[in-house]
């Protein structure tokens, strides 16, 4: 009996094993691609800092700015461009007038740029016309593609020889700059 009961456990066994599920293998999906497109375009940005600059005129002198004007110059370039200028120029040979005749030449207005010389704004840099001064010039590499840089500029006129009545004299001074 004991064989017939062990045969029945073998063979119970047995049907058990071939009940059970056979092993499947793993099945795949196609492959759905994404195409990415990311664009960075250039830019060319200058902020200046503060937006107004005083001066109390002498009757016949030099009169420093009251504050210097700090400039921040930020760029993203393509590899086509070679070089980054900044400039600070007037429109035309009037820096300021008080609106009645009386004027200030751009002659008379000087900048100091990073703390260097003062030199009138009759250099004629760059494309802006002669009522400019270069503030820098920057040649750039794959190193400087992507960055920003900070200047100061500090203002002064001179009134000597002007003979300007007492008034309010306004002008504006554009700062911009060019990659090429």
């Amino acid at each position: 009996m004991r064989t017939r009961y062990l045969a029945w456990v073998v063979a119970g066994c047995a049907a058990l094993l071939m009940a059970a599920p056979s092993a499947h293998a793993q099945l795949n999906s196609n492959q759905a691609q994404v195409q990415l497109n990311a664009i960075l375009g250039e830019s060319l940005t200058v902020s200046a800092n503060p937006g107004l600059v005083s001066f109390a005129l002498a009757a016949s002198g030099v009169a420093p700015g009251n504050s210097a004007v700090a400039i921040t110059t930020s760029w993203v370039l393509d590899g086509s461009r070679t070089q980054v200028d900044l400039y600070a120029y007037f429109s035309s040979t009037t820096a300021l007038t008080d609106g009645a005749g009386n004027n200030i030449p751009t002659a008379n207005v000087s900048g100091s740029v990073n703390g260097g010389g003062f030199a009138a704004f009759t250099g004629g840099a760059g494309p802006f016309g002669a009522e400019s001064i270069q503030v820098f010039t920057a040649a750039i590499t794959n190193a400087n593609r992507n960055t920003s840089r900070n200047d100061t500029l500090a203002l002064q006129i001179d009134t000597t020889g002007l003979s300007l009545p007492a008034g309010t004299y306004t002008g504006v001074l554009n700062i911009q700059a060019q990659a090429i």
